[in-house]
């Protein structure tokens, strides 16, 4: 029982040194992360134009290749690679160089120095739209920004030279996905990949929105490489997951697609989606792809017609009049499930649809207006396109396997405010999301300290109180307990047990010896004195020794006479008194002395020393007992240890008045 009461009381604190140990652990990481410098986002800024023939929209600048040839990309979140326009690409146009323009300039393959090709494979990223091609594939040199600007350079990254009409303009892909050509044995690594693994992003991590030529003066579009900028929406707290199909990972479900309603007095606004769907958000294309029912449901509120050759709703002139004077808006519900959760809404005037496409789209022949809303085919073509995020702001981070939509703010005074999204490696699972716009803004949020070392810290009070409660109790119970074992002890001993241990407890106070008692003995009559004096003035002899059949009585000596000096000092009161108990009682009151009390509670054989003996008188030791005994020992003990030895005249027989009388009271303790 008492190993097993041990091993109890060492479990509280085995749980405390735990949770110590893991909670300075925890420091320790929270303190090396906050002094981890981590690289700032990449802000990369788009060129001036406006591209496109499915409408106009902000396009970035590439330099590939050695020496660098520069082309005009449209973003993809869907694509990994970097796409570019072949010079094949315009042999057929009557007008090369413009469509080299148009189509945002082109990349000869075989001018780059530093080219290295791989093969011909298919652009599949589309195929579920029906946007098939394919390009040629290679390694080379890719770079950010246009003529004099310092974005980052990578080598040897995966380019894909394209000549097919689908894809009109070329493509940036930061998806972090590797590319697989024949294997997945040796994959190539993507562009976003490279710049996390030369340390120039914090994080696999990407914002977007696609810009609006027809907010303020016209407003472009933002991309921003390992991060987000705070200045270009308006906060939510609606995280999203991504889908388990990682070709369609940014997947929402659209709850509602309304706009007011026709009617001003009718405060209730017409439904556009007849029932909650999953589309997938890219920037890779510019519609908005819906069911059938949900088509049919925008021809009758806004009057649409579509066109069967081309599969575009064309917008005449008179159309396009009456959608300007309405002014409608359409808001998209956004959520991660169907039906209740968090949402987002995200408004989109009647601006964001108003699209002019230009030959050879879709087989046109001349630009038209047209109404930027596909009908799908099935759920897989459930699609927001950059239509959608002229007006929503997107943020992706691949590590966290996590997204954030929200609404674009436009303000014209906004100043740029980037915000790094931390690796995965620097934040738990529970709290990835706060790096995400409208959760917490701040960088550093990683750096608190997580939930489990909050729990150990608790934990670890808690055991500590436990533990310090235990040995309370239990010092207690043995206190009692002991208590209990004397009172017992005593009862059992008796007063004599407890005046035995009271001594034991005072070992060093002796008690006092005291003389045997005798019966009081006659005076001696002033006659038999005399003539005992007369004896001795005549010579004759008188033993002092009792006879044998006389009982031996002994006299309690007087006071202690004071003892003037020792060592040249005066005696202190306690050593006059120390002197007078070791005299009278043979009683040393020194705790080792040799007279001290036996542990046992008997007194020692009281030794003598020789320098105590004194010699008889001649006179004394031959004289004989009155009863005829044997002679006298020639040998006592000094009455005092401090007494000196005497001649035969002074410790004589002789009771002469006047020869006692020579020796005075100094001489006699001298």
């Amino acid at each position: 029982m008492p190993s097993l009461l041990r091993h109890l009381l060492l479990l509280p604190s085995a749980l405390l040194a735990l949770t110590v140990s893991r909670t300075l652990g925890e420091l320790v990481e929270v303190q090396r992360r906050q002094s981890t410098t981590l690289p700032s986002p990449i802000a990369f800024a788009p060129d001036q134009n406006w591209d496109g023939i499915d409408g106009s929209w902000s396009t970035f600048t590439l330099r590939i290749g050695t020496p660098a040839q520069y082309v005009r990309t449209f973003v993809s979140f869907a694509a990994y690679q970097t796409w570019a326009v072949l010079p094949q690409g315009c042999q057929s146009a009557s007008d090369y160089n413009g469509c080299m323009s148009a189509r945002g300039g082109v990349y000869n393959q075989s001018a780059s120095s530093t080219f290295e090709n791989i093969g011909i494979y298919d652009l599949w990223i589309e195929e579920n739209l029906g946007l098939i091609g394919n390009a040629i594939f290679g390694y080379d040199a890719v770079g950010l920004g246009g003529n004099g600007e310092n974005g980052p350079t990578l080598k040897n990254t995966t380019v894909g030279g394209l000549a097919v009409p689908t894809f009109y303009l070329g493509v940036f892909g930061v998806n972090p996905k590797p590319t697989n050509w024949t294997s997945f044995n040796d994959p190539a690594p993507s562009y976003m990949t490279q710049l996390k693994e030369e340390k120039l992003i914090a994080s696999v991590s990407a914002s977007y929105t696609a810009g609006a030529p027809y907010r303020f003066s016209g407003v472009l579009a933002s991309l921003t490489l390992g991060g987000y900028d705070s200045s270009k929406f308006v906060s939510n707290s609606v995280p999203f997951t991504f889908a388990a199909d990682n070709s369609r990972d940014l997947v929402v479900a659209i709850q509602s697609i309304s706009t007011p309603s026709s009617n001003g007095s009718n405060p209730v606004g017409t439904a556009l989606l007849p029932g909650p769907i999953y589309a997938y958000i890219d920037s890779t294309v510019s519609q908005i792809w819906l069911p059938m029912e949900a088509c049919q449901v925008f021809e009758s509120v806004f009057g649409l017609v579509y066109d069967n050759t081309t599969q575009l709703y064309l917008v005449n002139d008179t159309l396009h009049s009456s959608l300007l004077q309405r002014n409608a808006n359409v808001t998209f519900q956004l959520a991660q499930a169907y039906t209740g959760g968090p949402s987002v809404q995200i408004t989109l005037p009647y601006a964001a649809f108003d699209l002019t496409a230009s030959p050879p789209y879709q087989g046109l022949t001349t630009q038209t207006r047209y109404f930027p809303l596909r009908r799908a085919a099935n759920s897989s073509q459930y699609t927001l396109g950059r239509t959608f995020l002229q007006e929503a702001y997107l943020t992706v981070d691949w590590e966290a396997q996590q997204f954030n939509v929200s609404q674009v703010l436009w303000d014209s005074n906004a100043k740029e405010n980037l915000v790094v999204i931390p690796p995965t490696s620097q934040s738990s699972s529970s709290s990835a999301s706060s790096s995400y716009p409208g959760t917490d803004t701040s960088s550093t949020s990683s750096n608190k300290l997580s939930a489990g070392a909050i729990a150990g810290i608790v934990i670890g009070a808690v055991a500590a109180v436990v533990l310090l409660a235990l040995l309370l109790i239990w010092f207690f119970r043995k206190r009692s307990k002991d208590a209990q074992e004397r009172e017992r002890q005593n009862e059992k001993l008796g007063s004599n047990s407890d005046e035995s241990n009271e001594r034991g407890r005072q070992a060093n106070v002796f008690p006092k010896a005291e003389l045997e008692g005798s019966a009081p003995t006659p005076p001696t009559p002033i006659g038999v004195q005399d003539n005992r004096r007369l004896l001795s003035t005549a010579g004759g002899s008188i033993s002092d020794a009792p006879a044998s059949n006389e009982r031996q009585i002994h006299e309690m000596p007087g006071d202690m006479p004071t003892v003037r000096e020792k060592d040249g000092r005066a005696l202190s009161e306690k050593e006059a008194l120390a002197h007078r108990e070791k005299v009278y009682n043979g009683v040393d009151s020194a705790p080792n002395s040799q007279t001290a009390i036996n542990e046992d509670g008997s007194r020692e054989r009281r030794r003598v020393d020789p320098s105590d003996v004194v010699r008889m008188p001649t006179s004394a030791t031959t004289g004989t007992h009155a009863s005829g005994g044997e002679t006298r020992d020639q040998f006592h003990h000094r009455a005092f240890s401090f007494e000196q030895e005497r001649g035969n005249d002074d410790l004589g027989l002789s009771f002469d008045k006047d020869r006692d009388s020579e020796y005075s009271q100094d001489d006699l303790y001298s």
